[in-house]
């Protein structure tokens, strides 16, 4: 029993490097290459956040409301990113129809599709003011 605890120590030892951290970081923009490779809704987001980013800037936004946009596209980003990953453990689990696995994949497309609707509102509510009042209305 003790050599195991030696052993479980050593592998929970987190290793807190430059090299360490590099590593984190290349494993998350290889995530990021996969997302915009292989998924189909990964470039309509980008899309949905450039028109977003360039409608900002030919507004003008108060800083809160840039952070306020940035925050939910990120939000959206990750969301949809966790999306992605729940339905390729799901795939990997599961290659054949089961019910469970398709509760989690509707709840994951859920959550993304929870998030679309709250970035349109924020755009709407920060946006229209801003339209209405540049064209005089």
């Amino acid at each position: 029993m003790p050599m195991e605890s030696k052993e479980i120590k050593k592998r929970n030892k987190k290793d807190f490097s430059l090299k360490a951290l590099l590593n984190v970081m290349k494993y998350s923009f290889d995530g990021f290459i996969h997302f915009y490779r292989y998924e189909r809704s990964a470039i309509v987001h980008l899309v949905v956040a450039v028109v977003i980013i360039l409608g900002g800037l030919t507004m003008d936004l108060a800083i809160v409301e840039w952070l306020f946009i940035i925050f939910i596209l990120l939000v959206m980003l990750s969301i949809e990113l966790l999306n992605t990953a729940i339905e390729a453990i799901c795939d990997l689990v599961s290659p054949e129809y089961n019910k469970f696995v398709k509760i989690a994949k509707d709840s994951a497309s859920a959550a993304t599709f929870t998030i679309s609707i709250a970035l349109i509102i924020a755009i709407g509510l920060i946006y229209i003011p801003k339209i209405i009042s540049f064209l005089g209305l």
